[in-house]
């Protein structure tokens, strides 16, 4: 996954506004972005407030004078923004010397989604949430796992519906397999996968980042444990290439390997 960083001001353009473009000097950095890859955004200067968008397009571009001219300043920024103003704020971020050996790229965002997946320290969700009401109702050591992981200070990724309530959360963990659930110690494991919504593909979504992630990390292992009475999800990350791989009690381990 990129990571790009913003200033509060286009930060909020892009999760409230029409922004739908981003716009970058196309260096060697910015020509790694392929479509279908996910950007996470940073809002500046904390970055503690994160959103995630799939790449739907790239236009590239001479110089940000030709790019403004070409597409529309209100998927660009606001339209309380002028073209000049805009293309003064570019050019003091890269010089006519940059943009003639790089050119620009315009970055379309893919904003057709009714959600937009948030990304947050697990600190800034309380346990008394009710995202996790199945997990309560599933696990008895919930607030001995959920305080583990606000000691390891955990991120977490997550949407809210129209009213602004949690509706789904994604959890994961990356890298060293500390667990005896399976051998390999390289591995992407899915903490928590819980979307209450099942009808607006949320959880596509989570599964395509997922994805991103394990090949960016160079991670051939993803797995996921769960209660063998979850008929949806089981369902679902079967469809997602995930296999049995063996049973412990009433939980079923599955594996994918990519």
């Amino acid at each position: 996954m990129h990571i790009m960083k913003l200033k509060e001001q286009y930060f909020n353009y892009i999760k409230f506004g029409t922004k739908t473009y981003e716009i970058r000097l196309n260096d060697e950095k910015r020509q790694k972005i392929k479509i279908g890859d996910y950007i996470e955004f940073q809002k500046e200067p904390l970055k503690e407030e994160k959103i995630i968008y799939k790449v739907d397009d790239l236009l590239y571009f001479k110089n940000f004078e030709e790019l403004i001219n070409k597409i529309d300043i209100t998927l660009l920024a606001s339209s309380k923004e002028t073209k000049e103003e805009l293309l003064k704020t570019l050019n003091s971020f890269y010089n006519a010397e940059e943009q003639k050996k790089y050119g620009v790229v315009a970055i379309k965002l893919d904003k057709s989604k009714l959600f937009t997946i948030e990304k947050c320290f697990l600190t800034n969700i309380s346990s008394n949430n009710k995202i996790f009401n199945i997990i309560k109702n599933d696990y008895n050591d919930f607030g001995k796992w959920y305080n583990k992981l606000l000691e390891n200070n955990e991120e977490c990724y997550f949407t809210k519906d129209k009213d602004g309530i949690i509706n789904s959360i994604l959890i994961l963990k990356v890298g060293e397999n500390d667990s005896q659930q399976i051998e390999e110690k390289n591995v992407l494991k899915i903490r928590t996968f819980n979307v209450i919504d099942k009808n607006m593909k949320i959880g596509t979504s989570y599964m395509e980042i997922i994805n991103s992630i394990a090949r960016e990390k160079n991670i051939k292992t993803i797995y996921v444990t769960c209660k063998k009475d979850k008929a949806d999800f089981i369902s679902f990350i079967k469809h997602n290439g995930f296999n049995l791989s063996k049973e412990i009690k009433d939980e079923r381990i599955y594996i994918k390997r990519i």
